[in-house]
């Protein structure tokens, strides 16, 4: 197998996120490189971002339950300790793969490590920043959202999509093969947009898509953090405690909840649309 300079560096070819491709890719190199010296495999960087990321739950609600108490002192050093731990968990998140392809030991069984802790953190995440508001708050508002944003990603949908792809491939009534280029990824990736490498991407059209990013993955975690840290350095300016916050929140949670029923039109017209070409 003859390995590029770029795939020696741990770089992906074609990166698609602007806030990866400009920063948690630099970071990731020089970490990529520690963690082979240290010995680590691929597979147990996915494992310890992923736990970095699942351990921050508990994190965030301690916070809350400390600073309900009136201990605001140590519930500010706890919650920043879990701002650190959601954006080490994604930058080991882009390690893995960077020491993957330095080490040519990418694998299928990597990437199901590396796609279960998605779809275990990423609800689990929005939900424990809204506990933590109704614990600082008392408002029944925010559990209700927490609650309501465990189903409002794109899980649902492109993986509700992706089971009745898998299916039909697995007993044999499609060949993907048999489709182009450019059907292939509308169906099985994405069904609106032609994938365009963060690098080619210039002026306005990256700035937009940096912008999007940071309210939704993978930029999310850097946008609550600098909310919080915003929070907790004007909280003698601002009306209530996590004022930011809890605005921010809400607009986490309910315009991707109300993006919800759009985003399960499009995966359903995306298979009308694959109907009718197999």
């Amino acid at each position: 197998m003859t390995t590029t300079a770029k795939n020696h560096k741990g770089e992906k070819p074609g990166e698609f996120f602007v806030i990866t491709a400009l920063f948690s890719r630099r970071l990731a190199y020089p970490l990529a490189l520690l963690c082979r010296r240290a010995g680590l495999s691929a597979n147990a960087v996915t494992i310890l971002g992923g736990m970095t990321w699942v351990l921050s739950v508990p994190t965030v609600l301690l916070a809350g339950r400390l600073w309900s108490r009136g201990n605001t002192v140590a519930a500010g050093w706890v919650l920043a300790l879990s701002c650190v731990m959601w954006n080490m968990g994604y930058i080991l998140d882009v390690v893995d793969g960077s020491l993957a392809r330095m080490t040519d030991s990418s694998s299928s069984g990597g990437y199901f490590l590396d796609y279960s802790f998605h779809l275990i953190f990423h609800p689990m995440f929005l939900c424990s920043v809204g506990l933590f508001l109704f614990m600082v708050t008392d408002h029944l508002l925010y559990p209700v959202l927490a609650l309501l944003s465990t189903c409002s990603g794109w899980g649902v949908s492109f993986h509700a999509k992706e089971h009745v792809l898998c299916e039909h491939i697995a007993k044999n009534e499609v060949d993907p093969a048999q489709m182009t280029g450019d059907q292939r990824y509308r169906i099985y990736i994405d069904s609106i947009k032609t994938k365009t490498a963060a690098t080619e991407k210039t002026g306005r059209g990256r700035l937009t898509t940096l912008i999007r990013e940071l309210f939704c993955f993978p930029g999310i975690y850097a946008f609550v953090t600098l909310v919080i840290v915003a929070d907790l350095l004007l909280v003698k300016w601002l009306p209530r405690s996590f004022f930011l916050l809890q605005l921010s929140f809400i607009v986490l949670t309910v315009v991707p909840l109300a993006r919800m029923p759009f985003r399960l039109r499009r995966e359903f017209r995306t298979l009308e649309f694959y109907d009718e070409i197999r």
